[in-house]
């Protein structure tokens, strides 16, 4: 979970959520306060990692033909020796 407050805006609140197939694949959701959704995975090869996730909003309209509100994230990880899991 996570919650981010600036003066300028209003505070948001999102959780999230991962689950993992024997350690090497992970299929997860995330929901923002503010309507949007995402789906994400993650693989695990060695001590690398590769993860994607798709963000977007149900309930806006593209803002016009050519420029949509969806986003796609690609994120790249790597663990050093000796650093076990996080739980």
């Amino acid at each position: 979970m996570l919650v981010t407050y600036a003066e300028s805006l209003r505070p948001q609140a999102e959780a999230s959520a991962l689950v993992f197939i024997k350690r090497t694949f992970g299929i997860g959701a995330n929901v923002r306060s503010y309507g949007e959704f995402a789906g994400m995975a993650q693989f695990h090869f060695g001590g690398f990692g590769l993860g994607y996730s798709y963000q977007f909003n149900p309930g806006n309209e593209p803002l016009n033909r050519r420029i949509g509100n969806t986003t796609h994230e690609i994120g790249l990880q790597y663990r050093f020796a000796g650093v076990s899991s996080l739980l």
